[in-house]
């Protein structure tokens, strides 16, 4: 999966990553619900949700049985490309 940020510029930061399920309803690897949570190869970040915003927004849809949640990591795919996912981290985690 290839994820992209503008970081404030106008040329778009681009890595690649792996994403491995963290939480919810276990989905086996070619699971076709994967093309559900990422339609495209390509995963672009437009904005950050501040982390009490989020976390309140996560809990209040816990208890909603209409939905459903499914926790996602990113990592780098490779030692090679630890830098530049941990520049990107960085600068999210940055972000207020």
């Amino acid at each position: 999966m290839q994820l992209s940020m503008p970081l404030e510029s106008n040329t778009p930061t681009e890595i690649h990553v792996l994403a491995r399920q963290m939480g919810g309803r276990p989905l086996e690897h070619d699971s076709p619900l994967w093309k559900t949570l990422f339609p495209s190869v390509q995963l672009r970040i437009d904005g950050r949700v501040p982390v009490d915003k989020s976390a309140q927004f996560l809990l209040q849809m816990r208890m909603n049985s209409s939905k459903e949640l499914v926790a996602v990591a990113f990592s780098p795919p490779s030692e090679q490309q630890t830098g530049p996912f941990k520049s990107l981290i960085d600068y999210l985690l940055g972000k207020k």
